[in-house]
Order: structure tokens, then C-alpha cells, then sequence
């Protein structure tokens, strides 16, 4: 993993990520997202990331707005 990000969300799909995404950026966080590769027939999911401090803010964002899903 890249050095001073923190993972904060595992999404279930890219929507959902992207939406994540939009939102955290609107919010004037620094952020992105990753497909993280299935193995054995399961669908992938997304990483959603932050800068390691800025990672319990953005995280409680979320939660706060519902946005964990």
C-alpha cells in the first residue's frame, strides 16, 4: 500500500465508490479509490483512501451522513 494513505471504506461497487469519492472532495478532503481483484468468482470492491491523518475526520464524515453502506 502507498505510504501515508489509510483505507477508510471497503465500497461493494464503483457507483458507490465514486459517490463516496464526490463527496469526501466536495468536503475538501484529499481522496481516491482502488479496485481491489476478486479471487474465486466474487465480485471486486473498492478501497476508498485518505491521507492517514486526515482518515478519522473523513471517516466520522461519512458515518455522519449516512454514507457507509
Amino acid at each position: 500500500m502507498d505510504a501515508g494513505w489509510t483505507v477508510i471504506h471497503l465500497a461493494r461497487s464503483e457507483q458507490s465508490a465514486r459517490e463516496i469519492l464526490r463527496f469526501l472532495q466536495q468536503e475538501s478532503f484529499l481522496a481516491r479509490y482502488r479496485r481491489i481483484t476478486a479471487k474465486n468468482g466474487q465480485r471486486d470492491c473498492f478501497e476508498i483512501l485518505v491521507p492517514s491523518g486526515e482518515a478519522a475526520e473523513a471517516q466520522q464524515l461519512l458515518i455522519e451522513n449516512n454514507l457507509l453502506r
